[in-house]
This record gives C-alpha cells, structure tokens and sequence, in this order.
C-alpha cells in the first residue's frame, strides 16, 4: 500500500485536529490540577514520616537522658543561694 502526498496531508491533518482536542487549554489545566494534588499529598505523607521520626529520636534522647542523669526531689537539691560567702 502505496501513501501519496494528499493522503499524508489527510492524516497529519487529522493527527493535527486529535492532538489539539486532547492539548485543549481546560484538560492542560486538569492535568496540572490532579499533578499538583498528587505532589502535595506525597509530600504531606513524606512530612507525617519525618515528623514520626523526629518525635521517637526526640523520645528516646529524653528517656537515655531521665536513665543517666535521674531528677533530684527538692530536698535533695543543693542549695543555689547560701548565706555564707564562698572562699
């Protein structure tokens, strides 16, 4: 099957009128819509994972802290401020 040039006009013309009813102004607008929501939600879900992360290190230096250093009850405090000068 042999295409001639009038045949090819036809089909790049008809490639040309497909290519602008999917290329409109309104489905571009879509397409960047549903991209720009689909971004956003990945990087909200990122976000929930560093910040899960961030709170249990947080925790765990906390708790590793509490373990070595234990917190003085008020009577076992030393003094901050004495009467008698020091030397």
């Amino acid at each position: 099957m042999i295409l001639d040039v009038k045949d090819l006009f036809l089909i790049c013309g008809q490639l040309e009128t497909i290519m602008r009813s999917i290329l409109s102004e309104k489905n571009i607008v879509v397409i960047l819509f549903v991209l720009v929501l689909i971004t956003f939600s990945l990087a909200q879900e990122d976000s929930r994972k560093m910040e899960k992360i961030y709170t249990g290190i947080n925790a765990g230096t906390a708790s590793r802290l509490l373990v070595q250093q234990p917190v003085l009850k008020t009577q076992d405090a030393p003094a901050e401020h004495s009467s008698s000068p020091v030397e």
